[in-house]
């Protein structure tokens, strides 16, 4: 199925690798937003910018990133042409290739209008909840677009992620959709993921299904390049969404979280719904903040690997934080990765061919 595909994000060299309309519905208007406005379009037929190194400084700490993600880049790697064309996101599935399930209904009956930048009072498993929703300076309805669900870590917010990761400008280069939920303030590590916490794990599933409901219904989604991405604490969470939410997903990235088994052993069991790629980032033996992240991510590892799922394996040196500056970019080779994996590869992928350029010398394909 790869195959007659691969051009899209394989070139002769190592380098890169349907949703509703923007005017569809009229939902009653309930939300508010105080942050960035958007303006019109392109999705998937656009072109896009490039993306900055971000140094290794504690991901508890909410250090910012270093350079800007829009400069501009050449590809002169292993998959694709280009890093920042739509990949094999922008291709049209073959035949007989898997469906992606159509997004959860909204449990609060009719959608809010939802707006760029902080919404709040939306209603999400019968709670008021908050989030920041980032979308391309030039969305429109005449393409569609992958949909990047982010956590961020345990010192965190929605907004100060929003400006810890240049979330406007990778939104802009990824020609994607991004949205960052704020917790609760229900629990400790931010989001339910511990072994106290997880049986009320269902708050924060509701969030990601009613959003998932609701964004899908008012912008044009790229349905089959749904990814989720976590940072620490938000790792953990990203991890066990992939497990209990995985159908929806085309790709999940864990930077620095993973599948921890300390004290209890495995803190929720592992499923696996389907096939998806599975980016996993940590910062080797020393990756340690209260839990031991290292052990936590070759656990996921081992999870996706023994359940057939396309994983790139990641392991840096820099502790609790992202990689030194230097070797790659790992925050283009995220974005790239989202757009180089959607629903239909179903635990294939063009990275299997070489990794372009931009990736990490620490990154390897299993």
């Amino acid at each position: 199925m790869l195959a007659s595909h691969t051009a899209a994000a394989c070139g002769d060299e190592p380098s890169d690798g349907g949703g509703a309309s923007l005017t569809g519905s009229s939902p009653t208007v309930s939300v508010t937003a105080n942050a960035s406005e958007s303006g019109e379009a392109g999705g998937d037929e656009a072109e896009e910018g490039d993306s900055g190194q971000t140094n290794a400084d504690s991901l508890e700490s909410g250090g910012s990133t270093d350079t800007d993600p829009t400069d501009g880049g050449t590809d002169d790697g292993t998959t694709g042409a280009d890093p920042f064309d739509p990949g094999l996101c922008g291709e049209a599935p073959p035949d007989g290739a898997p469906t992606p399930p159509a997004p959860p209904a909204y449990s609060g009956g009719v959608c809010p209008m939802l707006q760029a930048g902080y919404n709040t009072g939306f209603i999400a498993g019968g709670l008021a909840r908050e989030f920041a929703l980032i979308l391309p300076s030039d969305v429109d309805d005449t393409g569609t677009y992958p949909l990047m669900f982010a956590w961020y870590h345990i010192s965190g917010n929605a907004m100060d992620f929003v400006d810890e990761v240049g979330a406007q400008a990778l939104a802009d280069t990824a020609r994607a959709i991004i949205v960052i939920p704020q917790d609760t303030g229900m629990f400790e590590a931010k989001w339910p993921t511990t072994p106290l916490d997880i049986g009320s794990s269902g708050v924060d599933l509701a969030m990601f299904d009613d959003l998932y409901a609701c964004i899908s219904q008012q912008f044009a989604v790229n349905q089959q390049c749904v990814a989720t991405i976590g940072v620490s604490a938000g790792g953990l969470w990203t991890s066990y969404l992939g497990s209990v939410r995985g159908q929806y997903f085309a790709s999940d990235i864990t930077i620095s979280g993973g599948h921890p088994s300390e004290i209890v052993g495995p803190w929720w069991p592992w499923n696996s719904p389907r096939r998806f790629a599975g980016l996993v980032m940590w910062g080797g033996p020393t990756d340690k903040l209260g839990i031991d992240f290292h052990a936590a991510s070759l656990n996921l590892v081992g999870d996706y690997t023994g359940s057939g799922h396309f994983t790139l394996r990641c392991e840096h040196t820099g502790g609790h934080g992202l990689p030194p500056p230097g070797d790659g970019d790992p925050l283009l080779t995220a974005l790239h990765f989202v757009r180089n994996h959607p629903y239909w590869l179903d635990g294939e992928s063009p990275l299997d061919m070489g990794l372009p350029s931009f990736y990490p010398s620490f990154c390897m394909s299993l």
